[in-house]
């Protein structure tokens, strides 16, 4: 009986730890999701390397006061690097030399393919079958969305970069940065990635701000830099990274309806099909965990 009590009281915790872990990865996707048109709008008035420079930078200003402190060091350094500075960096040269921001979102969301690589090699956790069909058929969905834009080229090979060492960053910061405040990493990521994300200016510093544009822009701060990436620290420390950066494959899709919504585009059917393919795989992936 008191066994029994015993098991009770652990299923009970982990799955609190468990829902935890899964409604920050929910609630980061949604946050993500609506970043995209937001920032479509904001690119009226700022390149995307200009704007790359003033999220880290208002970050920076922002977050420091909260956080308190910062961790500078060459583990921050190299996470910070992989999973925000060369992030949003590679992102915005995919999205400038592909045909369309949905086919750079689909190379960028890769990411969960090679987290999941990563887990296994690194990490040493054994994925089940069920894991990893799920991955396979979440990222199939967003395939299928992105369908009507696919083509080869520089903005392809970068975006698949960008998914690779996105991947890498995240099981790095899992194994030295798990139990770190999200506050003080968010902080601490964002000013390490200044110089990073300053060294890409020259490839279009185009800047002609107005009032609406200002307020643009510190909406997409807000909104993808500071409560985007503490959910994102808050999420790894709760949940494997491999169930995160799953999740993370509702991001474009629910990048497609927010568009539909803000920048009045349409749905296709590949993208309404895409939808429901990523979402079954999603689920395949909380089942497993």
């Amino acid at each position: 009986m008191r066994l029994s009590l015993k098991c009770s009281l652990f299923s009970a915790r982990e799955m609190s730890r468990l829902s935890s872990g899964l409604i920050y990865s929910i609630a980061l996707a949604l946050v993500w999701g609506i970043a995209y048109p937001l920032t479509r709008l904001a690119e009226a008035y700022a390149s995307p390397m200009v704007i790359s420079v003033i999220r880290v930078g208002a970050a920076s200003l922002l977050m420091y006061p909260l956080a308190r402190r910062l961790i500078v060091n060459s583990k921050m350094l190299i996470v910070s690097v992989l999973n925000m500075g060369l992030f949003l960096v590679l992102i915005n040269i995919s999205i400038l030399y592909s045909p369309n921001p949905g086919l750079a979102a689909l190379m960028i969301y890769t990411q969960p393919l090679f987290v999941a690589i990563f887990e296994w090699l690194i990490l040493k956790r054994r994925l089940s079958l069920t894991r990893i069909g799920g991955v396979l058929l979440g990222f199939v969905g967003v395939a299928v969305a992105s369908l009507n834009s696919v083509s080869i080229g520089l903005g392809v090979i970068v975006g698949l970069m960008a998914g690779l060492l996105w991947g890498l960053g995240t099981i790095l910061y899992s194994m030295w940065f798990r139990d770190v405040d999200s506050l003080v990493a968010n902080a601490s990521s964002s000013v390490l990635s200044i110089p990073v994300t300053a060294l890409a200016l020259p490839i279009d510093p185009t800047l002609s701000l107005t009032l609406k544009g200002a307020l643009l822009i510190l909406l997409v701060v807000l909104d993808a830099q500071i409560l985007g990436f503490i959910l994102w620290f808050k999420a790894i420390a709760s949940e494997r990274p491999s169930t995160v950066s799953s999740i993370l494959l509702l991001t474009p899709i629910l990048a497609l309806y927010f568009s539909a919504l803000i920048v009045k585009s349409s749905i296709t059917v590949f993208e309404a099909v895409g939808t429901v393919v990523t979402i079954i795989g999603l689920l395949m992936v909380v089942r497993s965990s």
